[in-house]
């Protein structure tokens, strides 16, 4: 099927102009970038019975996991998280999400003291 000189889509360069030879053939030179999380960055956070936000760390994505050892549950969410919203997470659950920043989630326990692993994929 040739290329239409009339095209409903019509794909253009960064400045604008059509990408073809005036002939109506697309004429295109693309560079391919994979893209996903080059690098990460980790940190453990202790968790009170109080909201607080999770320690400031640039991110695509991000995954949290209560400490083996908690003797608690871990909630996660937003500013207004408590002990009896969020995300819920037993010692050894896993959370995920993309976000960001890390610091746009809150975490809260039911037992001050537990804590968290975060690894935020940049």
């Amino acid at each position: 099927m040739p290329f239409s000189t009339n095209p409903k889509v019509q794909i253009v360069d960064a400045s604008g102009d059509p990408c073809d030879d005036d002939s109506g053939r697309l004429n295109v030179n693309a560079t391919v970038e994979i893209l996903g999380h080059g690098q990460v960055a980790h940190f453990a956070q202790n968790v009170t019975d109080s909201a607080v936000a999770l320690t400031a760390q640039a991110a695509k994505h991000v995954d949290i996991m209560a400490n083996l050892s908690n003797t608690g549950i871990v909630y996660i969410g937003a500013a207004s998280v408590s002990a009896t919203t969020g995300i819920a997470l037993y010692p050894g659950d896993v959370y995920s999400c993309d976000v960001i920043n890390t610091s746009r989630l809150y975490c809260i326990s039911t037992v001050s003291g537990d804590d968290i692993n975060v690894v935020a994929h940049l």
